[in-house]
């Protein structure tokens, strides 16, 4: 796939992230009766390419406007992408020695008592690989709202979707949290048990940025330094209704020669006696 210099490391890292996936998925869809546990990978498998095709593709539709790099740069999606790959890897390289006397007609007695005596190597790849299909899927779920809001500019529209996507993102970091303490607590020193400890870490760090920079869009308001013209009004906020789970960030402001302005938030009353003057 050609990509011009435009993209961002995640998104030169999603068509990679995808590409080693697929590597994957073909090395088992060439397997025939192979045992439950590679089967198994193979669905995993389908479902994270199905996820990466279509994350790949949104990103690709949203690369002129230019919106969608300061949100991966805030979510961080390169490291789930490069966990993600780095998994694939690992798994490539797993299945290959374990079914290497296999074919697409056959699967051999030897390496079926090979996957049989490994299974719970391979099990361990296959939750690692949930845990970033979950993550990847609720990364791209933040991003397409995200950049639906900052299209719409219209959060009331968009307030139960973020409502129930936070509250996703926040049981899913709970959940990986509970997998990183088992995955330390079973640790017997092996390179899996470290590896796998390590990739749960990194995709709830992922799941965490991602939650703080869903719930931004949501509850958040960030200005730039405002300078008035002589004798003018400005303002910068939120007139009306109080709204009191706004986050709100302001530069410096300067007003000059009966010039008037605020910033934060102010009802009605107060604004129309604040400006008719």
């Amino acid at each position: 796939m050609a990509l011009g210099k435009r993209f961002t490391v995640s998104r030169l890292s999603t068509p990679a992230t995808l590409q080693s996936a697929k590597a994957v998925y073909d090395i088992v869809d060439g397997l025939v009766d192979a045992p439950h546990s590679v089967s198994q990978s193979k669905s995993l498998l389908s479902q994270t390419q199905t996820t990466l095709g279509t994350l790949t593709r949104t990103l690709e539709t949203n690369s002129a406007s230019g919106t969608v790099d300061p949100v991966l740069k805030e979510i961080g999606l390169s490291k789930a992408l490069e966990s993600t790959q780095s998994l694939c890897q690992e798994f490539a390289i797993t299945l290959t020695r374990f079914t290497s006397h296999s074919t697409d007609l056959h699967f051999s007695t030897r390496d079926r008592f090979i996957v049989q005596f490994n299974e719970s190597k391979i099990k361990r790849l296959n939750r690692d690989l949930v845990d970033c299909q979950r993550t990847i899927t609720m990364v791209f779920s933040s991003i397409t709202l995200i950049l639906s809001h900052l299209t719409s500019g219209n959060i009331d529209q968009l307030r139960t979707q973020f409502d129930t996507q936070e509250r996703a993102l926040a049981n899913l970091g709970a959940q990986l949290s509970t997998r990183e303490a088992e995955s330390q607590a079973n640790d017997d020193g092996t390179a899996d048990g470290d590896s796998s400890a390590q990739l749960t870490a990194s995709l709830r760090d992922v799941c965490q940025k991602t939650l703080s920079a869903t719930r931004a869009q949501r509850i958040g308001q960030k200005f730039g330094n405002m300078k008035t013209d002589d004798h003018s009004i400005a303002m910068q906020g939120i007139v009306g209704v109080a709204q009191p789970d706004v986050d709100q960030s302001f530069g410096s402001l300067t007003t000059t020669k009966s010039s008037r302005a605020f910033q934060g938030q102010m009802d009605s009353s107060s604004f129309g006696k604040l400006f008719s003057k």
